[in-house]
């Protein structure tokens, strides 16, 4: 397991790829799980399993999609759909079962021709070579062949994403060919994607872009050079810009300020609504939380005097307590997170309950009565609108995907870092 998003290093692109708002989605894009996506309706292959609806455990009332990704595994056979939920609800902050994740894998015939060729042409290299071997027992073997990852690739099956994981699948013919003769028994039964039942949502669905994830050399930004000498006037101004003082942590530390500098510096970034990396170690959110205590046990929270080294927090990192699928048995690890930008997007004035309209607020002025209403209900809190629809509260959603991939759809297992409280 790498630790690349949580340690600096010396490379400009980390393993992480980040995942941008895009514009709105196409008519004909709703019915595509191979499209990844914000807001909108989730769309299910067709495949057992399937949900008639995600509710809410709190509150038991169907819940809007945050977002819909598109994220096959490297040298797998199947699509591969993660799917995030979350209850808009004031009441259901914070409730255990308020956000939800589900994971839809189907077979993907192409997809296995294709390992099946790999492993066929690892064999026959193989065998190739324990040949070259018998006849001269003194002839060495290339460093490059005796390394690489499941059938002679230089990618594992797991624990790593595809190189662009959110894009949809690349045309048959652009795979490579299996024997003309397997291909011909192939029988490709694609059936109709899955909507669930009429539920709320947030409008318009947005497309997901994705770009790399490019951070400046530590040792040459003169920026972060300077933050000895800033005064805390100073290094708290970055907080305020762009709404995060709104979004955020009211109670800062050492490691809450590491994550959010992370979200700012990253190359033309800064509007990132979600961080997928399959098998690594997920950005810390704060240290506070009952979630850091559980991946990061024992880790240190404060930064360290001037001539110690930042701490790796991915040393600390464990999975230990991350229980396995419920479907297959495998080991779940960490796939992908959900961080604070996408609370500006998906927004309660863009919440449709019935799923198709969004309920334009009638403008008008309020009466003595109803103002005095509207103060007490902020004055205790409660920011929800008529339909008791409210921001987003959590500071990072982590969700943990299944590594065995196994077909179907299947409940993954999520880690909600809500927002700090004020002391």
């Amino acid at each position: 397991m790498t630790d690349s998003q949580m340690s600096d290093t010396d490379e400009d692109v980390s393993s992480v790829l980040l995942a941008l708002p895009d514009g709105p989605l196409e008519a004909g894009d709703e019915m595509s799980y191979t499209t990844s996506h914000i807001g909108g309706h989730a769309a299910f292959p067709p495949v057992d399993g399937v949900p008639k609806s995600v509710d809410c455990k709190s509150c038991g009332q169907p819940m809007p999609l945050l977002s819909q990704v598109y994220a096959p595994l490297v040298d797998g056979e199947n699509d591969r759909t993660v799917y995030v939920f979350a209850c808009p609800r004031h009441a259901c902050r914070r409730k255990d079962g308020s956000v939800r994740a589900y994971r839809a894998s189907k077979r993907n015939e192409a997809y296995v021709a294709d390992v099946a060729a790999k492993k066929a042409a690892a064999e026959a290299a193989a065998a190739a070579e324990r040949e070259r071997a018998r006849k001269n027992p003194f002839t060495a073997t290339a460093p490059s062949e005796q390394q690489g990852g499941l059938f002679g690739s230089n990618q594992p099956l797991f624990g790593a994403a595809a190189p662009n994981p959110f894009a949809a699948p690349a045309p048959e013919a652009a795979k490579p060919a299996a024997p003309a003769a397997e291909m011909a028994k192939l029988e490709i039964k694609e059936g109709e994607p899955v909507l669930l039942a009429p539920a709320p949502a947030y409008l318009p669905a947005q497309y997901l872009s994705t770009i790399d994830e490019y951070l400046p050399d530590p040792e040459s930004d003169s920026d972060l050079s300077d933050d000895e000498d800033e005064s805390p006037e100073q290094a708290a101004e970055w907080r305020d810009a762009d709404g995060w003082d709104k979004i955020l942590p009211k109670s800062v530390d050492d490691v809450f300020e590491k994550f959010v500098r992370r979200l700012e510096t990253a190359e033309d970034a800064s509007t990132q609504v979600l961080r997928y990396d399959f098998g690594a170690v997920p950005l810390a959110y704060q240290s506070t939380s009952s979630v850091f205590k559980t991946l990061f046990p024992g880790a240190p929270t404060k930064k360290p005097s001037s001539e110690e080294e930042d701490p790796d927090l991915g040393e600390y990192y464990t999975e230990k307590s991350i229980p396995r699928c419920t479907k297959c048995g495998a080991k779940r690890t960490f796939e992908l997170q959900l961080v604070p930008q996408l609370i500006n997007v998906l927004r309660p004035d863009s919440f449709a309950a019935d799923g198709v309209t969004v309920a334009k607020k009638e403008a008008r002025d309020m009466t003595e009565e109803e103002r005095k209403k509207e103060l007490e209900r902020i004055a205790k809190g409660d920011d929800a609108n008529a339909d008791g629809v409210a921001d987003m509260e959590w500071g990072s959603v982590y969700v943990f995907g299944c590594e065995g991939d196994c077909v179907g759809v299947a409940e993954e297992h999520v880690l909600v870092d809500w927002e700090a409280l004020a002391q």
